[in-house]
């Protein structure tokens, strides 16, 4: 996805263009700030974002395969906040479930909105081991409490008339007070969504990143718009505008990745993205898992090219820094496909070239994302390179010899051979003496022949400390293509 200068242009027009026009309604044309509307309008208009809501809802919980998985259901559950909270400010507008106005009719406004922020913000938050762990043995019953919560509250405002009575919600300090928590949980957010897109620019990060800047904007809409005049009623534009774009942004990457999982995978990395951009190195997990989620035919894989990697790292004598940046490309090698289509990683049969031609960007892809996060500066090689080969045959840059850093030769060597004894959907896995034999065939020609000498004295020595047969050391290196 190009984000050039009227990507950014377009969009900040489109998300500043709301509270130009709050201000220009407030500020320099309150004249034209005129009341407007109806209860019947009100009630429908509240309904449809009620129902949008809830449909949002229901597709993230229903992409959560595992209540287990935090960050998708929190997310879930600000939507279902979202939903029912704003659903009592709706529906008791007068003339439908009340004659008149209560105090559940205000109330839900403000509280939809901070309470689906609270959700929103510990979906995106990192939170203690503790509470974590917690959230991860007890999600089903988080849920349920949550829905059961939600339907006592709508419950008690049809039942009981006024029983918010006691919350002085026209009181100005309380009212700037919510707002500052909102736009405080919502702005965290926002900063989380917004580095996620600039790490695997995903549609669905960049729709839910938009989503949350609406909201700060319904909040401050709400806050300053003058009760049922054009400046009020832009809240609710907002909120049913934010809904469309997040469910057009959902289609079209269903569409691009051809798998519904695909915004699963998206929406559950921005938390390690963040982790990643202040230096912390345990996100590299969640990274990892999303990687293998993306083609789970090589579940396992990046994990095993890492060991593969550290094998002949220490072989060749590596530092023990130079070590640990191999280990953290070797693992993130693949981060790139983040952005390939589910559809072509899958794919049964042979690539056409306009297909490979898109897994080839992956390298391209990889080097943007650890360029972006400086914590991934030492992996940069092993993730843009560990397709090059020796020859200069390969790419993004076709380097040939020791041109090629060797972080990415170690990684090609890895890389190779266990896609080579692990398989892939269109190739049956072979023996690792076969694969073994492969890598020294292919020595001088697709691979670094140090490396490869590194990596099957590494291998035979593990296979002797465990008893397991040991394969030749030393053969002629033929100028052969890979198989």
């Amino acid at each position: 996805m190009s984000l050039g200068f009227r990507w950014w242009a377009v969009w900040s027009l489109l998300l500043g263009a709301p509270m130009a026009l709050l201000a220009a309604l407030l500020f320099l044309f309150p004249q034209y700030d005129k009341i407007f509307g109806s209860y019947s309008f009100h009630f429908y208009a509240v309904s449809s974002v009620t129902v949008m809501a809830a449909i949002a809802c229901v597709f993230i919980i229903g992409m959560t395969q595992s209540f287990r998985e935090t960050r998708l259901l929190f997310l879930g559950l600000g939507f279902l906040s979202i939903a029912s909270i704003f659903a009592v400010h709706g529906l008791g507008t007068p003339g439908h479930f009340h004659s008149e106005a209560y105090a559940e009719l205000s109330v839900s406004s403000w509280l939809s909105v901070i309470v689906g922020a609270f959700f929103i913000f510990l979906s995106v938050a990192h939170l203690p081991e503790k509470v974590d762990a917690f959230v991860h043995r007890h999600g089903a019953y988080i849920l349920g409490g949550t829905a059961a919560l939600m339907g006592v509250y709508i419950g008690l405002s049809f039942a009981t008339e006024n029983w918010l009575s006691f919350i002085p919600y026209q009181d100005r300090n309380l009212q700037l007070a919510g707002t500052a928590i909102t736009l405080s949980l919502l702005g965290f957010s926002a900063v989380r969504y917004f580095q996620a897109f600039l790490f695997a620019r995903l549609f669905s990060q960049w729709a839910m990143f938009c989503l949350v800047v609406l909201l700060m904007e319904v909040q401050l809409s709400m806050t300053f718009g003058r009760y049922w005049s054009y400046s009020w009623w832009t809240y609710h534009a907002l909120y049913a505008i934010a809904f469309p774009i997040l469910f057009g942004a959902w289609f079209m990457e269903i569409k691009r990745a051809g798998s519904v999982r695909a915004l699963a995978d998206a929406l559950s990395m921005r938390d390690a993205v963040a982790q990643l951009s202040r230096g912390y190195t345990k996100p590299i997990a969640d990274l990892v898992e999303a990687i293998e989620w993306k083609d789970r035919y090589t579940h396992g894989h990046v994990r095993r090219v890492a060991s593969y990697a550290v094998m002949i790292g220490k072989e060749l004598g590596l530092a023990s820094l130079e070590l640990r940046n191999l280990a953290l490309g070797a693992q993130l090698h693949d981060v790139g496909k983040i952005s390939v289509p589910d559809n072509i990683l899958g794919k049964p049969s042979k690539l056409t070239p306009e297909e490979f031609d898109v897994i080839k960007l992956h390298v391209t892809r990889g080097f943007e994302i650890a360029r972006s996060v400086k914590a991934l500066d030492g992996a940069i090689d092993g993730i843009h390179l560990h397709h090059e080969r020796w020859d200069g045959s390969g790419y993004p840059l076709r380097l040939a010899g020791e041109a090629i850093p060797l972080q990415a030769r170690i990684v090609a060597v890895a890389d190779s051979f266990d896609a080579m004894t692990s398989g892939r959907t269109y190739q049956p896995a072979v023996t690792d003496g076969a694969a073994v034999f492969e890598l020294q065939r292919c020595a001088g020609t697709h691979f670094d022949p140090r490396c490869v000498d590194a990596f099957v004295t590494a291998l035979n020595r593990a296979r002797d400390e465990n008893q397991f047969p040991m394969v030749q050391t030393s053969v002629e290196h033929s100028h052969g293509a890979a198989a």
